[in-house]
């Protein structure tokens, strides 16, 4: 598997687990960024029940159980490994381009913070 890293352009705190979606950037160790929009299926029905609309679709779409920091790395890592992932995410340039001044290492990965969380609770 390749080494990457996760952020939130828009930030997290606000969002829902269950009922919300959310914008995230991947950032992979040969300096590649993607970006994707994660949905909750609970989100998607919502959003169209408010637009009255028989279908929804999104550019750069990954639909997930839950937007917790672990199911979003899990996510990320099997369409990965499954071989989609250039088909599900969108190449948005270089870490030089999109994080000016900054490496691979300095980037912090936003999606990491689940697992401090596990051992405390």
């Amino acid at each position: 598997m390749m080494d990457f890293k996760i952020t939130f352009p828009a930030g997290y705190n606000e969002t829902s687990e269950f009922d919300d979606n959310i914008d995230v950037n991947v950032i992979f160790k040969n300096g590649t960024v993607f970006v994707a929009t994660l949905f909750t299926l609970v989100n998607i029905q919502k959003l169209m029940t408010k637009a009255n609309s028989v279908s929804f679709w999104a550019t750069d779409m990954v639909i997930v159980k839950n937007l917790n920091h672990k199911t979003i790395r899990a996510a990320i890592k099997e369409v990965i490994d499954d071989g989609y992932f250039e088909s599900a995410c969108t190449n948005i340039g270089r870490i030089e381009k999109q994080y000016p001044g900054m490496s691979f290492e300095q980037i912090p990965d936003m999606a990491e913070g689940y697992r401090l969380r596990e051992k405390l609770d």
